[in-house]
């Protein structure tokens, strides 16, 4: 195992459990809750999918951002770990960051999605 591998895999496998856990529990680590995700969801043209339907879409994202990060720190399904949360960075910066105008985090999730997409063809197998 080489160690540069390792360390990449338990920076973004933390940082993505502690996205999935924050947006499932409100308040904890700065978390929005699931109830603020889906109104998020519905303010960013996802009405039409109803209270319910933005809810159970939050939770999903939630579990699978949460479940991504865990592959990567147990070093397992690397390719759809990475490759989803590449694009769950191309729907943040689509939906959140390009339309705030924030120039930082627009640049800081154009580098978290080139990363993870060149990860995610890296370990292709």
């Amino acid at each position: 195992m080489k160690i540069g591998n390792l360390l990449i895999r338990i920076g973004f496998g933390l940082l993505f459990v502690w996205g999935g856990l924050e947006k499932f529990i409100e308040g904890f680590l700065g978390g929005v809750g699931l109830q603020n995700m889906a109104d998020f969801l519905k303010s960013s043209g996802l009405a039409f999918l109803g209270d319910t339907g933005t809810y159970i879409l939050g939770a999903i994202l939630a579990a699978l951002e949460l479940a991504a990060g865990i592959l990567l720190l147990i070093n397992k399904r690397l390719f759809e770990a990475y490759a989803f949360l590449a694009f769950i960075m191309l729907m943040a910066l689509v939906l959140v960051h390009i339309p705030s105008g924030n120039w930082m985090n627009i640049m800081i999730h154009i580098a978290l999605l080139f990363s993870l997409a060149g990860l995610a063809i890296e370990n292709k197998q």
